[in-house]
């Protein structure tokens, strides 16, 4: 019989994909604006924008 677990287990660590970005949609205003506001946001160092923006334009695309 084994004996039960009295700790927790060791946190799971999940990559960061900071190296793929989504790309705009060619004559899309909504990606458009999402992009511009992604470069607007990684020039003056706002990190979480830039994510927001890419979690945004992943999930656009569905009326597209």
């Amino acid at each position: 019989m084994s004996e039960p677990k009295t700790y927790p287990s060791a946190p799971v660590e999940l990559p960061l994909r900071f190296d793929v970005e989504p790309t705009p949609v060619a004559g899309c205003a909504g990606c458009a604006e999402l992009a511009a506001v992604r470069i607007r946001a990684r020039s003056v160092g706002d990190i979480t924008t830039v994510t927001d923006c890419n979690v945004y334009l992943r999930r656009h695309p569905e009326g597209h």
